[in-house]
């Protein structure tokens, strides 16, 4: 886990093909673009990752939009929000009908 969130440098759109280590039983490319598939990478990273998995593959702002609406296991989530209290009351995003 980063010391501060800035620390997290990774793409904000686009393609990111994870490596085997953290997609070792399934699929590996997804679309920061898509609401499910960065959901999907997100968890899986926040997950399985490694610091520098979590520097290298999450991004800073992407992680404040979107924390709200993921799902990680509540373990995962209780440990990043005491590390980072910003995140604890961050709202989902409203849903497009």
């Amino acid at each position: 886990m980063p010391d501060a969130l800035s620390g997290l440098r990774g793409p904000e759109h686009g393609v990111v093909v994870l490596d085997h280590h953290l997609a070792w039983s399934g699929r590996r490319e997804f679309d920061l673009d898509d609401e499910y598939d960065c959901a999907a990478l997100y968890k899986i990273v926040l997950e399985e990752g490694v610091e520098d998995d979590i520097c290298r593959l999450l991004n800073r702002n992407l992680l404040l939009r979107r924390w709200a609406d993921l799902i990680p296991a509540r373990q995962v989530r209780a440990l990043w929000e005491n590390r980072f209290p910003e995140l604890r009351n961050l709202r989902p995003s409203p849903r497009v009908a």
